[in-house]
Formats: structure tokens, C-alpha cells, sequence
């Protein structure tokens, strides 16, 4: 009964970040203003806005214009219980855990952003690699945490400086990762990465018939790393047994 709380207040929070995000790119205030259909702007009531179940109950659609409603909603909520269950997992202090739902939680917003626009603002970064050095202060530095933060950005920056394919923002972000998951983490979640982004690429192949699309790589290495956090101890183990 407490996941599922916590799933819900997560949840909440989900389709507040996916709404931040939505109005973020398109310069409104996403704050003040009230929540509204981007079909027919009709404004949405208590009953409209309730996460998840409101869109089951809704079949999906617009209660006032019928019009389908973008999956990326339910998406956001659904991700976000997720965080808020893996953050409560986590072991630790509940300020370890809060810093841990600020930092999966700035990651789906990001990933909304670049699915979007293809494009990170540095200062979402400065904020996560404040919050990655609080957790890393309050756990103790080691020398995991140096090579963490270069054993994958740094190859990334130079096949970048070579072959301009790679992203500046994407190597911030294994940068700052790697930080908080120090050496084996990072490669996991960079391999995480390799395997869900390769096999959206090929989806999208398939489906689009060989046409040629920008893939946003932010939301593959939010996903790896939530991912990384929710079964830690076994991808280590896993990882491992792979190297020996």
C-alpha cells in the first residue's frame, strides 16, 4: 500500500515536469497558468488532471473535444512514480534519497526537452552536477568517482572532436553520471544506453523505411541510468561475471 502512495505522489510530479517541459520549450508560464487542452485550450478540471487514472478513464481522449491525448502524459506520470518508488528504494538517508529524486527527476524533464528540441541548456546541467557532487560529498570521494567521470565521457569527446556525431550535452551528461556512478556503474549505464537507443534506431528504421532522423539520446541515458539505480546490485553483479 506505501509503493503504491509513493507511486502516486511520484506520479503527480511526472505530469507536472512533463507539463513544465511542454510550456518551457514553447516560452509560456509554468506556474500560473491553468492547464488547458493544446487542442481545443479548453481549460481542464480537477477530474481531467488526476494522474493516470484520468487518462484511463478518459479513453484517452480530450473530455471536451474528443481529440487523442499525446501518450508522452501518461508516459511522464508513469515515469514519474516510477523515480519517486526507486528513490524510496534506495539505501541511504532520506536526504541521500531526495537528492536522488531531484537528479531522476531533472532527467525526465531534460528528456522531454530533447525529445522536443534537441537541445540541453547548460544550466540544467550545472544543476545536476551540483546535486551529484552534494551526494558524492556526503558519501565520500574515492578514486571511482574521478574514473567514473571520465572512463566514458572522455572517449565520447574525442570521437566527437573527430567525427562531430556525438552531442556536447549527451557528454555532460555521462560526465556528471559518472560522477555519482562511479567506474562499473557508468558502463552499465552507458551499455544500457547503447542497447535502448540501437534498438529504437532500429524500430524506427523499420518502420520508417530506411528515412534518416535525429534521435534524441537524453531520454536512452535517463532510462539506463533509472534503470541502473532500480537493479544496482545485480547489474554490478552481472557486470562482473562479464569482465572475468
Amino acid at each position: 500500500m506505501e509503493t503504491i502512495f509513493v507511486f502516486f505522489i511520484g506520479a503527480i510530479f511526472g505530469s507536472f515536469i512533463n507539463a513544465s517541459a511542454y510550456r518551457i520549450v514553447r516560452r509560456k508560464d509554468f506556474i500560473f497558468e491553468r492547464s488547458c487542452c493544446p487542442v481545443c485550450e479548453h481549460q481542464l478540471s480537477f477530474l481531467d488532471m488526476i494522474p493516470i487514472v484520468s487518462y484511463f478513464l478518459k479513453q484517452g481522449k480530450c473530455t471536451y473535444c474528443k481529440n487523442k491525448i499525446a501518450k508522452r502524459y501518461l508516459v511522464a506520470e508513469l515515469l514519474g512514480g516510477t523515480n519517486t518508488v526507486v528513490c524510496d528504494s534506495i539505501t541511504g538517508s532520506i536526504e541521500i534519497k531526495f537528492l536522488y529524486f531531484i537528479i531522476l527527476n531533472l532527467l525526465l524533464f531534460m528528456s522531454l526537452v530533447d525529445i522536443e528540441i534537441k537541445e540541453i541548456k547548460d544550466s540544467y546541467q550545472l544543476i545536476l552536477l551540483i546535486v551529484a557532487t552534494i551526494i558524492v560529498s556526503t558519501e565520500k570521494w574515492s578514486i571511482n568517482n574521478y574514473i567514473g567521470m571520465i572512463i566514458i565521457s572522455l572517449p565520447l569527446l574525442i570521437i566527437a572532436l573527430i567525427t562531430k556525431s556525438i552531442g556536447g550535452a549527451d557528454i555532460k551528461l555521462f560526465f556528471i553520471l559518472g560522477l555519482i556512478a562511479k567506474t562499473e556503474g557508468i558502463i552499465i549505464v552507458y551499455l544500457l544506453t547503447i542497447v535502448l537507443a540501437g534498438g529504437f534506431a532500429l524500430y524506427k528504421l523499420i518502420k520508417e523505411k530506411n528515412k534518416k532522423e535525429e534521435i534524441a539520446l537524453v531520454p536512452f541515458v535517463y532510462l539506463a541510468f533509472l534503470l541502473y539505480k532500480s537493479f544496482e546490485k545485480h547489474l554490478l553483479i552481472c557486470l562482473t561475471i562479464w569482465l572475468t
